[in-house]
């Protein structure tokens, strides 16, 4: 009986130490650090079109350091399972030119970036 109990003792033990092991990487995953795949040609030169793991950190947004030219991955408004990666081109109070068709040569347009509240 008592060899059962040590037994019994050991895998406990032992499955405990695997619980916080994967308790630890739920918490760095969700709040710290995660990998992602990125792919595609919006974020050419950048990132190669056919994909690259990036290390995202999950800290910035939380404080509110992220700036113009920072890379963010959102989630799609059409399907929530999809991830898009998007850079950040203006914040709050910035003038923004641009074209709406290039190769039609219409005039520019601008727009200031005005804050949500």
């Amino acid at each position: 009986m008592r060899q059962w109990r040590s037994i019994a003792k050991e895998a406990v033990a032992r499955a405990s130490i695997v619980v916080k092991f994967l308790c630890f990487l739920h918490v760095t995953d969700s709040y710290l650090l995660s990998f992602s795949h990125v792919l595609g040609p919006s974020m050419l030169p950048t990132l190669n079109i056919t994909g690259d793991v990036v290390l995202v950190e999950h800290l910035s947004h939380r404080t509110g350091k992220v700036g113009s030219g920072d890379l963010v991955l959102v989630r799609s408004p059409l399907d929530p399972r999809k991830t898009l990666t998007k850079r950040i081109v203006a914040m709050e109070d910035d003038k923004v030119t641009f074209s709406l068709d290039p190769t039609r040569n219409y005039s520019s347009r601008s727009l200031v970036v005005s804050s949500s509240s």
